[in-house]
């Protein structure tokens, strides 16, 4: 991805084309970049579930669509050094002719010498700083803990501080918005310490826009809160761990809260990725689990890759419809 103006816009534009870095941009005017970026991703997959609440499974497989998307993206630099963005990315199946067209993405943002605002639907920086750190994988994730749902959001990035930075997040429903009728807005912050080959984060999520009706009364989720490191131990290979811990709604079958373990490793062999993660699903009350996943992938030509991965979640013998074992093979071709 070329850009032939200022660091600053560059960074922008980066924000602006967050899906894949082989976007193609073409430049309207001396301040104005546009970008058009895609994937084509297809896979086939074979799952056991449990099918019987004495623990059997039943296997299924199928060749599939996995999150195939396009994307437009645009970047106007302003005079006074600031940069304005905007993207919007839809998902699609590649499989399947007048199959639905949804929105993935949509954002707009604003980003200076200030920091960055960003407003739209896009990613939770909850999501980002710590269960990304164990979810290196195309289809074969682990379990991941309730966050805020990530539109009505309006977010801040915050400069570089010598290593330090902090995001901070909002998801703002009214009345007409929110389950509940009421006006609801949820908050979520993150702080990071980055130095040479290290990181450190921690955060929260108070998930005040989530709602559940219990006993015919609508109750506001409880909160989630994390820790999470990265290292690389080589220049070739990359480890990070994470806890997090959800707080659950008073009557819930896990107890007063559950805690999530994690680790992985990712191994750059020069043409591809090995990669792996394990982790520890520990609720108060039921039975913990042991997951764990592990996949490589293969760069066949530019921007054209292929890849398998196996995953083992360890659900409940009574957790009917829940994946016991996974594998797939697939394929991913960026634009």
């Amino acid at each position: 991805m070329k850009y032939l103006f200022s660091k600053l816009a560059l960074v922008a534009a980066v924000a602006a084309a967050t899906t894949t870095a082989q976007a193609e941009t073409f430049e309207v005017s001396d301040k104005t970049t546009l970008s058009l970026f895609g994937a084509i991703e297809l896979k086939y997959n074979t799952a056991d579930e449990i099918s019987d609440t004495d623990g059997s499974t039943e296997s299924s497989s199928g060749y599939e669509d996995n999150g195939s998307s396009i994307g437009f993206g645009a970047v106007h630099r302003f005079d006074n050094g600031m940069s304005g963005y905007a993207e919007i990315e839809f998902e699609h199946d590649a499989n399947e002719s007048g199959g639905e067209v949804l929105t993935d993405k949509a954002f707009a943002g604003l980003i200076g010498d200030f920091g960055e605002v960003r407003a739209g639907r896009f990613d939770s920086i909850y999501t980002n700083a710590f269960y990304d750190l164990v979810d290196p994988f195309e289809t074969a994730s682990l379990s991941e803990e309730s966050v805020m749902e990530e539109d009505n959001l309006i977010a801040y990035f915050s400069p570089d501080f010598n290593g330090f930075t902090f995001e901070l997040q909002a998801r703002v429903r009214g009345d007409r918005e929110s389950d509940s009728g009421e006006d609801e807005t949820g908050l979520a912050g993150v702080v990071k310490y980055s130095a040479d080959n290290w990181a450190v984060h921690a955060g929260v999520d108070d998930r005040g826009a989530e709602e559940q009706e219990v006993n015919g009364e609508w109750v506001t989720e409880e909160p989630v809160y994390g820790l999470g490191a990265s290292v690389a131990l080589t220049e070739t290979l990359d480890a990070a761990a994470r806890m997090s811990v959800q707080e659950n709604l008073e009557g819930s079958s896990e107890g007063d809260d559950t805690t999530f373990y994690g680790a992985s490793l990712n191994y750059n062999y020069g043409q591809g990725s090995v990669y792996g993660a394990m982790q520890q699903v520990d609720p108060d009350e039921g039975d913990d689990r042991t997951e764990f996943a592990a996949g490589v992938n293969y760069d066949v030509v530019e921007n054209l890759v292929v890849y398998s991965e196996y995953g083992s979640y360890d659900p409940a013998d009574d957790a009917v419809g829940d994946i016991d074992t996974q594998f797939e093979v697939g394929a991913i071709y960026e634009f």
